[in-house]
């Protein structure tokens, strides 16, 4: 870390020195950013550049218009604003090239309503807005911190021809090193990683529940039509491995997907203030690697109540806010910091009260719902969301840790102990929630503390290792379906 903040230093200095006798390069314009002008690549390659490309080109920010703009062998340093840019319907395609936002004021939280992401920074290096898509290929994006690949201001599909905002990233490495997150999916867009590499002292990946996450590997990018149509044969060639998968690392969260009610919203059809409640957020990860690793997390300071809200949800390694998800899981690893909750997935009540999606005591939204297949995980699940179930589902899947669903009751204790009673709204909520599990096709659980389940489905060819008590009787974990007040212990 000493050496990268050594190296933010040098562009910081070299920028503004440069800065005041710069004016717009041809490349873009310029808007509050900086420019740098140099044949050298050396800070490029110093940040971990990995692109194909020779010769890189240093220039100040761009802002993408018209149909299709191509950026391919550059190196755009930008301080205080983004440095790529694309609105409107307008695609971009950076290529072989090194994105690098910076900023040289202090790494402090967001402020406002941006600030219930709990994240910090002031520069998102990259930023697509409206219905435009962005694609980056073989590329490294840097930001000191805030955002290195961003979304915002979305606007929804609803006339024929129009398709939604999308950011895709193939064999791309996306970092910020102070704070913030490495990419998110904003309210009705579309956020696609494959073969990419995701590191953020913060949160991995956020996503805004109305729009679609997919975590995938080399040969998912290529097959997808969308992302193929903008990749040449040396792009392909530079990517020998089509299995190699990508890695999501976030010092406090890999995944973090919250939950958003937001009226400029309910004017559209199909998003109405009734049906946003009820949406579910797709989150797709194959063949790749969820991980927190909370030495990476620089430590900025928040208020206590926000910061004891951080505290207990650090380290798990996905974490959903008060929201319905579907997230399908296959071939693929979780790895929770030993350091924090060590929870592989973990639901919360969310911090953001004003635009939160809260379930009526007593009504049934979609809930949780979770698949793993064809992998082995460590670590616990966390259900503390108690307005809503949670179905979490393996097949050919092997599972170590325990399972815990928790009353509003807990949720309330857990605040007053903890110190963040902002966020403990409810003096009851009556309605029960739990966790309904199913092992199918050889699935194994291996349960390693007391666990609570409201359902236990297991198939012929699965298996659990552990006492099961159903209301209180003692029962044989054999072949077929279980409900009611169900502990499983070692």
């Amino acid at each position: 870390m000493r050496k990268v903040r050594s190296i933010l230093s040098v562009l910081v200095c070299l920028a503004l020195c440069l800065c005041l006798g710069a004016s717009a390069f041809a490349s873009g314009e310029a808007s509050g950013g900086a420019f740098v002008a140099s044949n050298e690549a050396s800070a490029a390659i110093e940040y971990g550049y990995t692109g194909s490309g020779s010769g890189l080109t240093l220039s100040g920010p761009v802002n993408a218009s018209g149909d299709e703009t191509v950026i391919e062998n550059a190196a755009i340093v930008s301080v205080g604003s983004s440095a790529v840019q694309d609105s409107g319907t307008t695609n971009i395609v950076v290529r072989d090239s090194v994105v690098i936002g910076i900023d040289p004021a202090p790494t402090q939280p967001l402020a406002g309503n941006p600030g219930n992401l709990l994240v910090a920074g002031n520069v998102r290096t990259t930023l697509a807005l409206s219905q435009s898509h962005a694609y980056y290929v073989n590329s490294t994006i840097i930001s000191s911190n805030w955002a290195a690949l961003s979304t915002d201001g979305a606007v929804p599909a609803t006339a024929e021809g129009q398709s939604e905002l999308s950011l895709y990233a193939y064999g791309t490495l996306a970092r910020t090193f102070e704070g913030g997150y490495g990419a998110y999916s904003d309210l009705f867009c579309n956020l696609l990683l494959y073969g990419s590499d995701i590191e953020a002292a913060e949160i991995g990946i956020i996503s805004g529940t109305y729009g679609r996450v997919v975590v995938g590997t080399v040969a998912d990018g290529e097959e997808d039509a969308d992302m193929a149509a903008r990749l040449t044969a040396e792009d392909m060639d530079a990517q020998t491995d089509k299995d190699k998968g990508s890695i999501v690392t976030g010092g406090r969260n890999a995944i973090m997907i919250h939950s958003v009610n937001l009226p400029p919203y309910w004017e559209y059809e199909g998003y109405s203030q009734a049906e946003l409640p009820l949406y579910s957020a797709p989150i797709t990860v194959n063949g790749s690697i969820l991980r927190t690793d909370m030495a990476i997390d620089q430590g900025v300071e928040y208020a206590a109540q926000k910061q004891a809200y951080i505290d207990h949800t650090a380290g798990s390694v996905i974490l959903i806010k008060s929201t319905n998800t579907d997230i399908s899981l296959t071939g693929s690893e979780l790895i929770p910091d030993p350091n924090g909750t060590g929870a592989i997935i973990h639901t919360v009540y969310n911090n953001d009260t004003m635009f939160m999606n809260a379930v009526p005591d007593g009504e049934q939204y979609p809930g949780v719902s979770v698949s793993m297949t064809d992998m082995e995980v460590t670590g616990d699940v966390i259900h503390e969301d108690y307005q809503r179930d949670m179905n979490l589902a393996l097949s050919g899947a092997s599972l170590t840790g325990a399972i815990n669903a928790y009353d509003c009751a807990h949720w309330n204790e857990a605040a007053a102990a903890e110190g963040f009673t902002d966020y403990a709204l409810d003096a009851s909520y009556a309605a029960p929630h739990g966790v309904a599990l199913t092992l199918e096709n050889g699935s194994n659980w291996v349960v390693t503390g007391e666990s609570t389940l409201m359902s236990l489905t297991v198939d012929e060819s699965s298996a659990v290792a552990g006492s099961m008590t159903v209301n209180g009787v003692a029962t044989p974990i054999t072949a077929g379906t279980y409900t009611g007040e169900i502990v499983i212990v070692p």
